[in-house]
């Protein structure tokens, strides 16, 4: 019982962390818009006694002074556990597809206009935690203000010897930018 008020705390601290990392981390570009969602924090419970680890998403679309548009996913991470007992592999694989999207209209259908897969699965089993967060951007795109633009994003992860294979976590895209 006392393990699990402890990793609900450490969960609940983590998680303002996180969100204050989140909220803060991208308050220098005034046209800037990302997701805060709450959808976008996620608790995994790693098998057997691997450290349970929290992760943080933040999507953005990021206009920027030279007339382009670019997405970014952030990902900021901690475990929920204070003793780490196995220091084993936690994932086989952690990929985020971060991909800059755009519409006609602020109620149309989203077009993909670039995508970007990033692998960062060494960097996750090699630290327990990162506030400052790994970035991956989309590839740039010439700003039309005429479009409505967004950052969407997905991450497909792999957890080392749960049994399941790779899961699927669809993250809330950054609000329209036009």
């Amino acid at each position: 019982m006392n393990r699990t008020i402890m990793r609900l705390s450490t969960f609940t601290a983590t998680a303002a962390a996180l969100s204050a990392v989140m909220l803060t981390s991208h308050s220098a570009s005034a046209a800037e818009t990302c997701s805060t969602a709450n959808g976008n924090v996620r608790a995994i419970d790693l098998p057997g006694l691997k450290p349970d680890t929290q992760i943080g998403a933040e999507v953005c679309a990021d206009p920027s002074s030279d007339g382009k548009i670019k997405a970014n996913t952030t990902l900021n991470w901690g475990i929920l556990d204070d003793q780490v007992q196995d220091t084993g592999k936690r994932f086989t694989s952690f990929k985020v597809t971060t991909r800059l999207e755009n519409r006609p209209t602020s109620s149309g259908t989203d077009s993909v206009v670039t995508s970007t897969t990033c692998d960062f699965t060494d960097k996750l089993n090699q630290n327990y935690a990162n506030a400052t967060g790994l970035t991956c951007s989309s590839p740039a795109a010439v700003f039309n203000p005429d479009l409505w633009w967004s950052g969407d994003a997905t991450v497909v992860y792999d957890i080392e010897a749960d049994g399941k294979g790779a899961i699927t976590w669809q993250l809330t895209g950054s609000p329209l930018v036009s």
